[in-house]
């Protein structure tokens, strides 16, 4: 099977790829091995290196709070971070860190080069996005493979019959896993991680959220336009929302309710953001853009306001009364609807929430509460209640809150731990 696997990887990483984030993906890991051995040679120093991959934001929030506790285990640690998507570049950088840059792309020669120049002691992934040639030249060098938040979606491709043949024998060289709920645990077991190596930890995204320190920024800027008026905060909105989430705003408008909404897109491309601003006037809703504070300290005198900053997000939601996170509309993955619910807001979600980690038992808590695909009708219904109802706004957020649980980070690296100090025997 790797045989087959490294035929298609190589094929893969050399397609003709016109723009978009694949095409600056590839390039960035085209080149990535020679500067990770550049960097090697001037910074690996006699400690042990930790290797920890984050494909992309969501699984470097996912593992930020395990490498900080790991660093302050292992002072003496060199700890490094690849990733794949380009977005990453757009995030800071986590302080446990020394340095971050591209996987090199997945084949034997920059795989054994990169292993050859660090030397690691252990490779960490991050949620679940495992790289067949990466963990096999690992294993061949008896470093522990380790995935921290590990999660499989019930219906993920990865289940198929043909794609589980090709990871078995990947993730039979897993040596610990820790899965964020205990159906995401019997899901690897399914794929081919050993049983007696899987251990049900929680997900380490709960520990950052609630422990993070937030910047009051963001929120002050829109409380101050916002006053005494409701406040809307809709997140990671997709392109699939649009039509929904706008149609909902004009009606919970018209019904007379000065509601404020800061709309911050997922991907806020220039054209992304004039296409929502253009959305917003074909509805006759007063909107403007926002690049966030620390360019612009007062916030456009309109009902609606798109962000063009990132990195906002989390901070945003301390402004809010009511919060909807994008991505219910289709067919991939709701966004993180974690953040919200750390602050306490009730969630609004779109229809398409099966296979999100926390949105099961939100919904079931009633602190997240999906909508139906009716051109935006029960979501201003939705809205409008809890608007005119802060009892069950409140407990609401309540519950979405009590759904989130620290502990994950700390179980965690205490596995982790005990693998580094295994490799030191």
């Amino acid at each position: 099977m790797l045989s087959l696997y490294r035929v298609v990887a190589r094929l893969g990483h050399r397609l003709p790829v016109p723009h978009g984030t694949l095409r600056a993906s590839l390039a960035g890991r085209r080149g990535a091995a020679g500067r990770w051995v550049a960097w090697a040679a001037d910074h690996r120093t006699k400690g042990p290196c930790i290797w920890a991959h984050a494909a992309s934001v969501g699984e470097q929030q996912a593992i930020e709070p395990v490498l900080s506790r790991l660093a302050r285990a292992r002072p003496d640690a060199t700890i490094i971070l690849t990733h794949t998507s380009p977005s990453i570049l757009r995030t800071v950088t986590p302080g446990a860190v020394c340095q971050r840059d591209y996987l090199p792309r997945d084949e034997p020669a920059p795989v054994v080069r990169m292993l050859d120049a660090l030397h690691p002691a252990l490779l960490l992934f991050s949620r679940g996005d495992l790289w067949p040639e990466l963990v096999h030249q690992a294993a061949r060098r008896n470093i522990p493979v380790t995935v921290v938040g590990a999660t499989v979606r019930p219906r993920s491709l990865r289940l198929g019959r043909v794609p589980r043949a090709v990871l078995r024998h990947t993730l039979r060289d897993v040596t610990w896993l820790g899965a964020a709920t205990p159906d995401d645990a019997d899901r690897w077991a399914t794929l081919g991680v050993l049983p007696e190596r899987i251990a049900v930890t929680g997900d380490p995204r709960h520990d950052r959220l609630l422990e993070r320190i937030a910047d009051p920024r963001p929120a002050t800027t829109v409380r101050a336009r916002a006053g005494a008026d409701p406040v809307l905060v809709a997140g990671s909105v997709e392109p699939s929302d649009d039509d929904a989430l706008l149609e909902a705003l004009s009606r919970v408008l018209h019904a007379g309710i000065p509601l404020r909404t800061v709309i911050a897109p997922h991907d806020p491309t220039e054209r992304r953001i004039a296409a929502l601003l253009a959305k917003l006037a074909a509805r006759s809703l007063i909107a403007g853009s926002w690049p966030g504070p620390r360019s612009a300290p007062v916030l456009p005198a309109a009902s609606a306001v798109v962000t063009t900053a990132q990195g906002l997000l989390a901070d945003l939601y301390l402004a809010a009364d009511i919060a909807y996170v994008g991505g219910g509309f289709r067919a991939a993955r709701l966004h993180s609807i974690a953040e919200p619910a750390a602050v306490g807001l009730p969630v609004l979600i779109g229809p398409r929430w099966a296979g999100s980690t926390d949105a099961e038992p939100m919904v079931a808590s009633g602190g997240a509460i999906p909508i139906a695909n009716d051109h935006g009708h029960s979501l201003a219904e939705s809205i409008l209640r809890l608007v005119r109802d802060p009892t069950e706004r409140t407990r609401r957020g309540l519950a979405a809150r009590g759904v989130l649980r620290a502990g994950a980070a700390r179980a965690s690296t205490a596995a982790l731990l005990r693998s580094l100090e295994s490799q030191s025997l």
